[in-house]
């Protein structure tokens, strides 16, 4: 397809238009927009076909090529392009933030300091599209409440990142959400991989192989043979050494994991921007060990419920209005509903209850001893609020005052466990 100095397959066209949702190619768009065409297929397939000269652009022809000429010199526009190659909304983002800074009218030295500055925005851009993908890779925008999408109903991942990147643009909050989110959630899968896991511990067959650790004694003996020796050598670099065959006998998964999150009016702002990004963190700590994962978001009763088992999290759990009261015993009760409900609730559960608060604590006894007779943990964070103000409630209680980060004590004990 014609643009202004280079042919553009339809195909790369459409895929620009859809990830911005821009309306289709046309003879007739204005030369801006053929620009941005131009500049998509150069970031997302790399190489372009210039058009003949007679076929060009005969008015905006020298201007664009001047354009191509300084992005072509730049260092910094070849590894934006290495950064979208093959993804059509990382070149989509990237296009979109690299039009806006570019001064195509100026001299050749401020035009070169303007795409030098876009590029590295552009940069930034499709990082952060993609730490935001990664960050709300479980949470499926568009589905309604109180039940999460099926493996058949779940939307592509295009069509996921196409929501996003457009959710993205004019939501702060949401963004902010990602952000953090992504940070939680690399913190919590290095508090995953820090853990002592005991592996294969019990002897169930032999097996062939090259483990030193499990070899069988008479293989162990050829090492005081001269002649054995080497023939022990040759065996482990084949992997062909008699050796035990160990299994281990620690239960996989555990039980369900149940996140309260207060929605007063007092969470307002960071400090619920903060609690979601956690939810979020530990909805993938759910989904990477197999386990039921629940969403409850209360002020003076539950007013909202996400029960998700390997789904994804409907949207409208990132975006329950913070107003009204707060009652810990209707969520921890509920919390406590919910989790008896799901087979094998006796195995170990958690509820991680976030708050800002208090209430009566009337009931909280009741709460324990059920809480104790299910094997389920009860975790508070505090944010802002004596710990004592949850302890009623709660096994082990964390405060929290700083919201815009996670300090190691807390990621230990949220992600460690």
């Amino acid at each position: 397809m014609r643009r202004i100095v280079f042919d553009i397959a339809k195909w790369s066209c459409f895929l620009h238009r859809a990830a911005r949702g821009l309306d289709r190619a046309h003879d007739g768009d204005p030369p801006e927009r053929r620009l941005e065409d131009e500049l998509f297929e150069r970031l997302f397939a790399g190489e372009v076909e210039a058009l003949a000269e007679r076929d060009r652009d005969p008015v905006f022809g020298v201007w664009a090529q001047r354009i191509h000429d300084t992005l072509t010199e730049l260092p910094a526009f070849e590894r934006l392009a290495m950064e979208c190659r093959g993804s059509a909304d990382a070149a989509a983002a990237a296009v979109e933030t690299l039009i806006p800074e570019l001064a195509p009218d100026s001299g050749d030295t401020e035009l070169r300091r303007s795409t030098r500055i876009a590029c590295g925005k552009a940069s930034l851009a499709v990082e952060e599209l993609r730490d935001a993908l990664e960050a709300l890779e479980h949470v499926a925008f568009g589905v309604a409440p109180g039940a999460g999408t099926s493996a058949s109903g779940a939307p592509s991942t295009e069509d996921h990142a196409r929501t996003l990147a457009s959710r993205l643009k004019g939501d702060q909050r949401l963004k902010r959400i990602a952000q953090l989110a992504g940070r939680f959630r690399r913190i919590a899968a290095a508090k995953r991989r820090s853990r002592v896991r005991h592996g294969a511990d019990e002897i169930v067959d032999i097996e062939q192989g090259a483990d030193l650790a499990r070899l069988l004694p008479p293989e162990l003996a050829r090492l005081v043979h001269t002649v054995l020796r080497r023939s022990l050598l040759r065996d482990l670099l084949e992997r062909r050494c008699l050796q035990y065959q160990l299994e281990g006998t620690e239960t996989l998964g555990k039980g369900p994991l149940c996140v309260l999150l207060d929605k007063s009016g007092s969470m307002e702002g960071e400090r619920d921007i903060w609690a979601t990004a956690v939810a979020l963190a530990l909805l993938d700590v759910g989904r990477s060990e197999r386990r039921p994962f629940a969403l409850l978001g209360f002020d003076g009763a539950v007013k909202h419920e996400s029960i998700v088992v390997g789904e994804a999290l409907p949207e409208t759990g990132l975006f329950i209005p913070c107003d009204g009261g707060t009652s810990i015993d209707a969520a921890v009760r509920r919390g406590l509903d919910l989790i008896a409900e799901r087979p094998g609730a006796l195995r170990k559960a958690d509820i991680v209850l976030i708050t800002d608060g208090g209430s009566s604590d009337d009931t909280a006894q009741e709460l324990r001893d059920r809480a104790a007779t299910l094997g389920v943990t009860v975790l508070g964070v505090a944010i802002d609020v004596a710990a004592t103000c949850l302890e009623p409630w709660c096994d082990e209680v964390i405060k929290v005052e700083d919201t815009t980060s996670l300090d190691d004590r807390t990621a230990e004990v949220l992600f460690g466990r």
